[in-house]
C-alpha cells in the first residue's frame, strides 16, 4: 500500500461542520491502491472500567462506530474517499481502516499501524484525529437566494447609452472598440441599465453584476476617486437607487465591485500624500516604501504614466506596477472608517444584495473578518465574493467570503473546448473529469453552490474567442457552467455572439438585431430556465458514468430531489454513436434541450461537439 500518498487533516475541508448536527469527513489514498476504507471511532468521552482491572478505565470500544466510507472521486493521481456522519454530542475522535488485497492499516493522527501486528492502537481513542465539537460560529452559512441566481455581468461604459447628456467629453459613437484603452468613452450608464430591464428579464437572469461604478477617471473604474459617489458619467446616487427599486421590483439581485485592495491616483487621501509627503495625516494609509514618495514626472491634473524601466522602482506599493492605483493600508484605522463606511453606505441606504471584492486575496483576512462582520449586521443575506483566481478555502471557512470567482471551473472547460493556441492546456474527456474531479473535492461541499461560475469576463477573452467563434463548442461550454454546482453567470454580449479576443473584451453591447446572433441568445435563454426548474443543474456531486478517453465522450449523472439528470457529450469533429451505460437502456426520458419524450434504446448518436441533457423522474 502507497501510504506516501495518503491524507487527511483535521479540520479542513478534510474534516468539517457541513451543517450544526453533520460532519464530513474526506480522506485521499494513491488511485487503485486501497480496495475500501472505513470510518472508525467514537465519543472520546465515552469510558468504562475495564472488566480485567475494575480500577482502570477506559475507553468503551463497544460505543464506538465503524462505518464504510464511498469512493467520491478519482483524479489522475489520487482515489477520494467521503462520509457523512451525524454524531449526538457533536464531536468525535476518528481513524481510518485501509484495506488492500494484503494489507490492513490503521491510519490515526498523522501515524500507521498495520493491523495484523498492532491492534492494540483501535482502541487508543487518544490517539485518533479529533473533531471537538460543532460550534454553531463556526459552521459556513451563505445566503440561500445565491446558489439559484444566474448573474449577469456588466461593464457599465458599454453596456448602453440612456442619458448621451452625462457622457464624458469626446465620446465615441456607439460601436466596437478595438481595444481596452481606459481613456476611451462610449457613453454607457445606469439608464441605460433601466432601459433595458425587460431585456434582462426576458434572458431569465435574477442577479446583476456591476463592475464598479463609483467616481474615477477610467472608463473601468477600478481607479476608484469617490467611494460614496456614483461617477457623474454613470448617473447619480439617485438614479442608482432608482435602478436598485426596479431590479429588486423584478425579482433580480445587484452585486456592486468593491475595489479596496488600492484606490485610484486622484483620491483625496492619495492626493494629499503626493502634495504633503510625510506630514499628510494620510501618509500611513498607504505603503510608502522610500522618500520621495514620487520618483518620476507628474503632470497636475494627469493620470501618471512610467516608462517600462521604471516598473519595480516605485517608492510606493501600488496594484501590481501601475503607479496611478496606490495600495490602501487596510490596518490603519482611517482606511477602515473610509472604506467600511462605504460598504455600509451602499448597503444600508441602497439596499445592495452582494459584494463582489476586487483583488481579495491581496487583503489581509483580518480586514475581511471585520468586513463580513459589518456587512451582515446589516444584512445577513448580502453575498460576499472574493476575486480569488485559485484555490480559496482560506477564504471560505464561513468567517469571510461566501464564495470566490471559480475559474478553477472556467480553465478546464477553455482547455476542454478552446482552440489550442488560445488556451495554456488542451485537455481530452479524461484530463476534463480529473481537473473537474479536482475541483469537487478542492472544497467543502457546502461551498461549491455559492461559487460563482463563469466562461468568461471582463479580466479574460471572451468566449467566442477562446472557441474559435464555433458556435457547438460555446453552447457546450455553457451547458457545462450551467449544469455544474454554483451560480453561474452570462458576461454582457457573449449572450449574442459578441467577439472579443484578449485586449478586445469590453467592447460595445450590440443593440442592432443584425449584429446579434439571435440563436445563441434564445439557446441561452432555455438554459437558464432549465437552471431555474430543475434542482438536478444546481446539485453538488457528479457521479461519471462513462469517460471514455479512446473515443473521447463522457457521460455523466447528477441526482437531486426525484430526478435523474444524464449528460452526454461529444468531444469530436466527427459524428459519434455512443453505446449507454445499462442503468440508461430502454427507458423514455424528457430531452430537456428539445423539450420532448424520448425512448432510448442502448446507444445514442451524436453530432461533434453536440450533448444530450436527459432527465429521469425517479
Amino acid at each position: 500500500m502507497n501510504l506516501q500518498a495518503v491524507f487527511h487533516e483535521a479540520k479542513s475541508k478534510y474534516a468539517y461542520a457541513f451543517d450544526l448536527d453533520t460532519l464530513h469527513i474526506r480522506i485521499r489514498t494513491a488511485i487503485n491502491d486501497v480496495d475500501s476504507v472505513t470510518l472508525i471511532g467514537g465519543d472520546p468521552f465515552r469510558w468504562i472500567r475495564s472488566q480485567t482491572d475494575p480500577s482502570h478505565w477506559e475507553w468503551d470500544s463497544q460505543s464506538g462506530f465503524n462505518l464504510p466510507m464511498h469512493l467520491e472521486y478519482q483524479t489522475e493521481y489520487y482515489d477520494y474517499w467521503f462520509i457523512e456522519v451525524k454524531r449526538k454530542w457533536k464531536r468525535m475522535r476518528y481513524g481510518f481502516i485501509l484495506r488492500s488485497a494484503s494489507q490492513e492499516i490503521l491510519f490515526i493522527n498523522q501515524s500507521f499501524h498495520d493491523l495484523s501486528s498492532e491492534p492494540k492502537f483501535l482502541n487508543e481513542i487518544n490517539s485518533f484525529f479529533n473533531f471537538p465539537y460543532i460550534n454553531y460560529e463556526d459552521v459556513y452559512r451563505a445566503p440561500e437566494w445565491v446558489k439559484d441566481t444566474i448573474f449577469y455581468q456588466i461593464f457599465p461604459e458599454r453596456f448602453a447609452d440612456g442619458d448621451p447628456s452625462n457622457n464624458p467629453k469626446g465620446s465615441l459613437t456607439w460601436g466596437l472598440e478595438e481595444k481596452n484603452t481606459p481613456s476611451i468613452f462610449y457613453g454607457g450608464d445606469l439608464q441605460g441599465v433601466i432601459d433595458h430591464m425587460d431585456y434582462l428579464q426576458d434572458l431569465g437572469i435574477n442577479g446583476i453584476y456591476f463592475t464598479p461604478i463609483f467616481t474615477s477617471p477610467s472608463n473601468h473604474k477600478y481607479d476608484t476617486s469617490n467611494y460614496y459617489e456614483i461617477d457623474p458619467a454613470f448617473g447619480t446616487n439617485a438614479l442608482f437607487k432608482k435602478l436598485v427599486d426596479e431590479a429588486h421590483s423584478r425579482g433580480i439581485k445587484i452585486m456592486l465591485d468593491a475595489v479596496f485592495n488600492h484606490c485610484g491616483w486622484f483620491h483625496p487621501f492619495w492626493q494629499d500624500v503626493v502634495n504633503n509627503g510625510r506630514k499628510s495625516i494620510y501618509f500611513d494609509c498607504f505603503f510608502i516604501d522610500r522618500e520621495p514618495v514620487i520618483n518620476f514626472e507628474v503632470i497636475e491634473g494627469k493620470l501618471p504614466k512610467i516608462d517600462p524601466e521604471v516598473m519595480g522602482k516605485l517608492n510606493y506599493r501600488t496594484f501590481a506596477f501601475a503607479p496611478y492605483m496606490p495600495k490602501w493600508n487596510t490596518g490603519h484605522p482611517l482606511v477602515r472608517e473610509h472604506l467600511l463606511g462605504a460598504a455600509r453606505y451602499w448597503t444600508e441606504q441602497f439596499g445592495v444584495d452582494g459584494w463582489r471584492l476586487d483583488v481579495s486575496n491581496e487583503v489581509s483576512h483580518d480586514f475581511w473578518r471585520e468586513f463580513r462582520k459589518l456587512i451582515h449586521e446589516i444584512n445577513p443575506d448580502v453575498y460576499i465574493l472574493g476575486e480569488n483566481w485559485d484555490n480559496s478555502t482560506p477564504w471560505l471557512e464561513g468567517d469571510q467570503f461566501d464564495g470566490v470567482m471559480n475559474y478553477e471551473l472556467t480553465y478546464p472547460i477553455w482547455s476542454l473546448l478552446g482552440k489550442k493556441d488560445r488556451v495554456i492546456e488542451s485537455l481530452d474527456v479524461k484530463g476534463y473529469q480529473n481537473q473537474i474531479s479536482q475541483l469537487l473535492v478542492s472544497y467543502p461541499k457546502n461551498n461549491l453552490p455559492y461559487l460563482y461560475n463563469l466562461i468568461d469576463s471582463h479580466d479574460t477573452p471572451r468566449v467566442d474567442f477562446i472557441c474559435d467563434a464555433n458556435k457547438l463548442k460555446i453552447k457546450l461550454a455553457y451547458a457545462l457552467e450551467m449544469t455544474f454546482t454554483g451560480s453561474p453567470s452570462i458576461y454582457y454580449g457573449s449572450e449574442l455572439g459578441l467577439q472579443g479576443p484578449d485586449g478586445k473584451n469590453r467592447r460595445c453591447m450590440p443593440w442592432s438585431e443584425e449584429e446579434q446572433d439571435v440563436d445563441l441568445y434564445q439557446y441561452l435563454r432555455t438554459l437558464v430556465r432549465l437552471r431555474k426548474n430543475h434542482p438536478t443543474f444546481r446539485s453538488i456531486d457528479i457521479n461519471w458514468l462513462d469517460v471514455n478517453q479512446r473515443e473521447n465522450y463522457f457521460i455523466f449523472k447528477k441526482v437531486a430531489d426525484n430526478e435523474c439528470l444524464y449528460f452526454i457529450a461529444n468531444l469530436n469533429e466527427e459524428l459519434k454513436t455512443i453505446q449507454l451505460p445499462s442503468e440508461m437502456t430502454y427507458k423514455k426520458y424528457d430531452n430537456l434541450m428539445e423539450e420532448k419524450e424520448i425512448f432510448l434504446s442502448d446507444q445514442v448518436i451524436l453530432n461533434p461537439y453536440t450533448f444530450f441533457i436527459f432527465s429521469l423522474k425517479k
